[in-house]
């Protein structure tokens, strides 16, 4: 299967699909757009913190800088938006330039498991849908803790994966993507935020929201392959489109999760 072969292609046809904020949606209805629930999610993730204009805000593995923009409009406070990819980084700053928010983001380099930043200088870090992607998860939430200042919070959503549901064929591609044997559920997470020194406020299971989320961005490419037929090749696009149903079918059987936690770093 081709479910964990992902590759600068694939990543178009994602940007394509999905628009300058690939991450997950939360749904009120099978009629909400794509990116009407992706903002949703966001608004019920900020929802708690009591984030104003003198807060610094670190968000790491940004991409294109959507939640950045949206932080920084929500709250009027500073956001240093980072990630690996200077690629990502200069289509984030490209979007962000002209925006009312561009004067409250920069937009740095900066590995989430080797922060180039000070002890306790942030108020607020916040990841979304890419501690996946990492190989070192505790080195990320311990990074994540030293950065924040006390009683500073810790955002976190992520597409997570159930292994005990996985069929032998399914859990050898996962680690294959993965380049790990250790594959993570939900309640992994939770230890792994508490034991970085976190005290967990809250844990949202969004498994329904994963199901429609994927569902409907494999039919928006279904949709738009008669278009991208035009710019891209038709085995790029015939491997994007199994990837995408691969993603749908997982979330349907309640194999792949959204998950939603939010922490705090102890005033003391």
């Amino acid at each position: 299967m081709d479910l964990y072969r992902e590759d600068a292609e694939i990543e178009e046809i994602c940007a394509r699909i999905w628009g300058d904020d690939i991450h997950y949606g939360l749904y009120e209805g099978e009629e909400d757009r794509i990116e009407e629930a992706i903002r949703r999610a966001k608004a019920v993730m900020a929802e708690p913190l009591p984030l104003s204009s003198d807060s610094l805000v670190l968000q790491v593995s940004c991409g294109y800088g959507g939640a950045a923009r949206y932080l920084a409009e929500r709250f009027g406070c500073r956001v240093v938006a980072t990630d690996a990819s200077e690629r990502q980084l200069r289509e984030a700053r490209c979007l962000t330039a002209g925006t009312p928010q561009a004067e409250l983001i920069s937009f740095e380099l900066a590995d989430y498991h080797r922060l180039p930043f000070r002890d306790a200088e942030f108020d607020c870090w916040w990841c979304q849908e890419a501690l996946l992607q990492s190989t070192n998860k505790p080195r990320v939430l311990t990074e994540a803790f030293r950065v924040l200042k006390p009683g500073g919070y810790a955002v976190l959503s992520d597409q997570i994966l159930r292994p005990i549901r996985f069929n032998p064929q399914e859990l050898r591609a996962v680690r294959a993507r993965l380049r790990t044997d250790t594959i993570v559920g939900p309640a992994d997470y939770t230890a792994m935020i508490q034991h970085a020194g976190f005290e967990l406020l809250e844990h949202r299971n969004w498994q329904k929201h994963a199901a429609i989320h994927r569902r409907k961005i494999r039919d928006r490419l279904a949709e738009l392959m008669p278009v991208l037929i035009e710019e891209l090749a038709p085995d790029t696009l015939e491997r994007g489109y199994r990837t995408s149903n691969d993603w749908a079918e997982l979330a349907e059987a309640g194999k792949l999760g959204f998950d939603f936690y939010l922490a705090r770093k102890p005033s003391s």
